[in-house]
């Protein structure tokens, strides 16, 4: 498509249309299909006095969007980044319709959303500030708890289980949020309130209720424990809680594929302590990350809502401690929906789960017995007295 034509001026005006009619919305995202879409767009198109034809509909003519708007976008619409560039920050959504968020992470139910026609052609963005001063409109979303955790340690499955809850959203690990937790801590020139405001407007903007869900539940970053002060400032009366687990299974887990979090280059400035800057080993690098997160929820526990929980103690702690902490009272069906999902593998929801923790130990290299000695004996000592069984 050219820009400054007649087609681009066109597309512009009819994406303002869509965006109005959310009728005309379920109509064009009802297909999977790329020619069909185009079709229903340009018919669409016709009806509302435009010159667009199919060919300039089809997802892939595409070549760029609308420019940041000032409002949230409709209702069935969801984040799915924080775009930022040298003159702005937006807030870029696609529409999710009603389709539950049943995948282990946001970003794979981030990644179905995009596949379809509708949203490689019509997308909507939020300039930063409007986003946050749009939020004072929007129905206000508290969350009914949080989920913190080293990693490794079966958090996906604590979030799969809160998500088998009747009328109950889990966002796992949301990249929006995570984003939106990086401005917040980056960005010291902005007062804290607004801070603060932009991750209770992110939240809000990621549990919208698209099928009458009643509550929601987060599942965050590993790293985000050490934003803990930002989140308890945000919602100062929701419960929390940080699961860990046997520093060597973790960290063998981790030598097989680090997770992002433990690339400091990958994370904000500053967020971790390293010592003098000399060269460490990937086992010790990886034990003196974790050895702060745990430090950071020692910190926090047990007087600020906040309750440790041993990998070692899942599934049964799910409805011992965790449900009664979140204020959760199972019924017949939610208490066997939740041990289902204790079967099936978390990430793989499709293969059953099989323990690994004996496999991992006898993994163990004579480096990562060392790191986890030398940094995470103590502190996982400190959260088991926190975490009786």
């Amino acid at each position: 498509m050219h820009e400054g034509g007649g087609v681009t001026s066109d597309f512009d005006a009819f994406h303002r249309i869509v965006l109005a009619d959310e009728a005309l919305q379920a109509v064009l995202d009802d297909t999977i299909y790329p020619d069909e879409f185009a079709r229903r767009a340009a018919r669409a198109a016709e009806a509302a006095g435009l010159s667009l034809d199919a060919d300039a509909l089809r997802p892939d003519a595409r070549a760029r969007r609308t420019p940041p708007s000032a409002d949230w976008a409709p209702p069935t619409w969801l984040p799915t980044g924080v775009i930022e560039d040298a003159n702005e920050v937006a807030v870029d959504w696609a529409r999710f319709e009603q389709v539950p968020l049943a995948r282990s992470f946001f970003t794979d139910s981030v990644r179905d959303a995009l596949c379809r026609p509708f949203n490689r052609v019509f997308r909507h963005q939020t300039a930063l500030d409007a986003f946050i001063d749009a939020a004072a409109a929007q129905p206000a979303v508290v969350p009914a708890g949080l989920v913190f955790h080293m990693s490794r340690c079966g958090s996906t499955l604590v979030a799969q289980m809160l998500g088998a809850l009747e009328g109950t959203i889990a966002l796992a690990e949301p990249e929006p949020l995570d984003s939106a937790v990086r401005l917040a801590l980056a960005r010291t020139d902005i007062p804290r309130t607004r801070r603060v405001a932009l991750l209770r407007a992110m939240v809000g903007a990621l549990a919208r209720p698209r099928n009458g869900e009643r509550r929601c539940f987060l599942k965050l970053d590993s790293w985000h424990i050490l934003a803990l002060p930002l989140f308890r400032e945000a919602f100062p009366e929701v419960p929390w809680i940080y699961l860990f687990r046997e520093p060597v299974e973790v960290l063998v887990s981790q030598m097989r594929m680090r997770g992002y979090q433990t690339v400091p280059a990958l994370m904000p400035a500053g967020i971790y302590d390293l010592g003098d800057g000399e060269p460490l080993g990937p086992e010790m690098l990886c034990a003196r990350i974790f050895a702060q997160y745990h430090a950071a929820a020692i910190r926090a526990l047990p007087n600020e809502g906040g309750l440790a929980i041993d990998y070692a103690t899942l599934p049964a702690a799910f409805e011992a401690r965790i449900a009664p902490h979140f204020g959760l009272c199972l019924s017949d069906g939610e208490r066997r929906a939740t041990i289902d999902r204790a079967t099936r593998d978390a990430k793989s929801p499709g293969v059953r789960f099989a323990p690994d923790d004996g496999g991992k130990r006898q993994q163990a290299t004579e480096a990562i017995r060392q790191a986890a000695e030398v940094h995470l004996a103590a502190p996982h000592a400190a959260l088991r007295a926190l975490a009786p069984v």
